[in-house]
């Protein structure tokens, strides 16, 4: 998705902005912007689901933060009990599935976390390498999805991202 990829390439920027003594601003926006990119990255790809193309962009209204950020904790928690079961996975393809959809799904969590730092606690003062280091993570954490993205278990992420479905 080119918007998604754009957030990143803007976040990168903003981080490298000023080259001697970045502004509290920069690294700040740096920070949510590269949340951002995960944030539609993940919509868009969830969307593309969708047959009708025309109503693409308001089914993309439908995902909240708070949602998508309880859907990648329980993400994250049903990928560390997959990957350290007893006895453990074999080496293979799920086994490396799994690794990939931890690392969207914490990157996700963590990210927002940050960005919600970043956006509303003023007493924190951020570094350009913790900066970077967050970007270089969401980068990561495209490369995975690009990795995973046609397999079942990152298609069932998709739609959890949109809340809890009611019991039946």
């Amino acid at each position: 998705m080119p918007y998604a990829h754009d957030l990143l390439e803007q976040a990168k920027h903003l981080a490298n902005r000023e080259k001697k003594r970045p502004r509290q601003a920069s690294l700040r926006r740096a920070v949510s912007t590269a949340y951002y990119a995960l944030f539609h990255l993940l919509i868009h790809e969830a969307t593309l689901n969708w047959r009708r193309v025309d109503q693409r962009a308001t089914l993309a209204r439908f995902f909240e933060h708070g949602k998508m950020k309880s859907a990648s904790e329980r993400q994250r928690g049903e990928c560390n009990r997959y990957i350290n079961s007893n006895p453990p996975p074999a080496p293979g393809p799920e086994l490396d599935c799994m690794h990939h959809l931890l690392r969207v799904a914490d990157t996700f969590f963590q990210a927002q976390q940050q960005r919600h730092t970043a956006d509303y606690d003023s007493s924190k003062t951020w570094t350009r390498t913790e900066v970077i280091s967050l970007i270089d993570r969401v980068d990561t954490g495209f490369q995975s999805w690009r990795r995973i993205r046609d397999q079942a278990v990152a298609q069932a992420y998709l739609i959890s991202l949109l809340g809890n479905p009611k019991a039946t």
